[in-house]
């Protein structure tokens, strides 16, 4: 048991080690890496992108009488198909009860 919590233990300290190594990576050198390469950013950029975004048009959305009926047409079906869901659950119910019933006799 002792060699078992030796080992553990050692792992564990490895395992910090290697967890602190990789956070003074982080923080440390991977920054200096990182601000070599801020003063390269507006090369990249294309001017043809900024010209075409300056100079979009915008279409307007025109609802017609079409889909105002298909929106009233949908309200309709989802109403008969919530009052036959409750229909089929009050049938399911029912049948549940006459089963119980039928049990317990």
């Amino acid at each position: 048991m002792k060699k078992f919590f030796k080992f553990l233990c050692g792992a564990a300290s490895m395992a910090a080690v290697g967890f602190g190594a990789y956070c003074v990576y982080k923080n440390v050198i991977a920054k200096k890496d990182d601000e070599d390469f801020d003063d390269f950013e507006d090369c990249f950029e294309d001017e043809e992108t900024s010209d075409a975004e300056e100079n979009r048009e915008y279409v307007s959305i025109n609802i017609t009488e079409e889909a105002n009926d298909f929106a009233e047409e949908a309200e309709e079906a989802v109403e008969e198909l919530a009052e036959a869901v409750e229909d089929t659950a009050d049938e399911i119910a029912d049948a549940v009860e006459e089963l119980v019933e039928e049990v317990t006799e």
